[in-house]
């Protein structure tokens, strides 16, 4: 999956603008629920159903007992980027305190080799996406070494939300780190901020865009 321009951002941002206009105002009549849920390019959350950051943990079974720490360990770690990234607020995570929850959708732990590139960890399409904006998969360094080989950690995708008939756009990532990274300046400073869909904090002060437009894919899964 390549990485999009600045330009090509700026296109794709203002394709979908159109097209989730267009959504609301057709099949929707007034004063009727929507039957599905609503991208926005309004900040990082990226769908317009969710209040605040939340982030949901699932923990290796032989991390178990140690589920808490965990949890308390990456927030922690949120605690420090929200203070420390100088887009928090442009990605309008500071509007609500962030949340953080033992259990994701599915449940599913990552097996085998996990490639970076187009790689997917979480529930996968859906019309109604979870409140989850990243899904953090917590692993034991025997598993770590299988899923992740020689790295800390790695991004995937967790979630996409259908948008239109031929578009499919990633609203949830899935971060997959070692127990042992959590806690640690790279953690912070890097797979997290990314996670997130913001720059590695290393970046921050370069001249650029933050991440958290999402990536869009066509029906057949090829990036746009």
């Amino acid at each position: 999956m390549r990485m999009l321009t600045v330009r090509e951002l700026a296109h794709v941002a203002a394709m979908l603008s159109v097209l989730v206009v267009g959504v609301r105002c057709a099949g929707e009549p007034e004063g009727e629920e929507s039957e599905h849920a609503h991208l926005t390019l309004e900040g990082g959350l990226l769908v317009a159903e969710r209040g605040a950051l939340e982030v949901c943990v699932e923990v290796a079974p032989t991390l178990q007992g140690q589920g808490e720490a965990l949890l308390g360990a990456l927030r922690g770690d949120l605690a420090a980027l929200e203070d420390g990234h100088p887009d928090w607020e442009k990605a309008r995570y500071g509007q609500a305190p962030v949340k953080v929850r033992l259990g994701c959708p599915g449940g599913a732990m990552p097996s085998g080799r996990l490639e970076a590139k187009g790689a997917r960890v979480g529930s996968g399409t859906s019309a109604h996406p979870s409140p989850f904006r990243t899904f953090v998969y917590v692993l034991d360094d025997a598993k770590a070494d299988e899923v992740l080989g020689g790295q800390q950690a790695a991004r995937a995708r967790a979630e996409s939300l259908k948008v239109g008939d031929h578009l499919v756009v990633d609203v949830s990532t899935a971060l997959v780190v070692r127990a042992s990274a959590l806690g640690t300046s790279s953690f912070q400073e890097e797979w997290l901020p990314t996670g997130l869909g913001l720059r590695p904090l290393s970046a921050a002060s370069e001249p650029g865009t933050a991440d958290f437009m999402p990536k869009s894919y066509d029906a057949s899964g090829v990036a746009k």
